[in-house]
């Protein structure tokens, strides 16, 4: 075994001055990034300061608009309410005075079993025990106040039950006639 030795001595010093090049190249760069990871740290927390503080100035301005707005437009607005509410109670009543007429005036072996309403549109389901009642219940339907366009739905034997029935009346232009 034969020792190697360095007959040249300038290697060794520019091994070391190498080695001292990249570690302090490897720290420089690592500085660089901390600093710079840092600097960006730094730019986002104003970024986000800078953005809560105009998100709350938008959010008060927000605020100061719904008011001037509701001050403006709340009183017509509530006063245009009302009116659709009585409105639309004025024609539930109307349409309660009918129903109340029609259960009052069915045949005695006739009952309703749903009453639906939309708009101007009533449509009326229900038993009866005799195929004669139906004809009655649809000349009782003639009969009542309003104008209406009458049109029988389909009839079906249910058993114990009886005959079920639809009936829908629906206004025709005309006017509605409280009872």
């Amino acid at each position: 075994m034969t020792l190697s030795v360095n007959l040249l001595p300038w290697r060794h010093s520019v091994r070391q001055r190498r080695q001292r090049c990249r570690i302090s190249a490897i720290v420089s760069v690592i500085a660089l990034l901390i600093s710079s990871f840092s600097g960006g740290w730094l730019f986002l927390q104003q970024q986000i300061a800078v953005l809560q503080k105009q998100g709350s100035v938008l959010e008060n301005q927000h605020r100061k608009l719904q008011q001037v707005l509701y001050q403006q437009q709340g009183k017509p607005l509530q006063g245009e309410q009302q009116y659709r509410g009585r409105e639309q109670q004025h024609r539930v009543s109307r349409w309660e005075g009918i129903l109340t007429k029609l259960a009052n005036k069915l045949p005695e072996n006739s009952w309703l079993r749903t009453v639906g309403w939309q708009s101007s549109m009533l449509t009326l389901e229900g038993y009866t025990s005799e195929i004669e009642d139906l004809e009655k219940i649809e000349t009782l339907l003639k009969q009542l106040p309003g104008v209406f366009h009458i049109k029988a739905g389909p009839v079906n034997y249910q058993g114990e039950q009886g005959l079920a029935y639809t009936f829908i009346m629906e206004e025709t232009g005309g006017v509605l006639v409280s009872p």
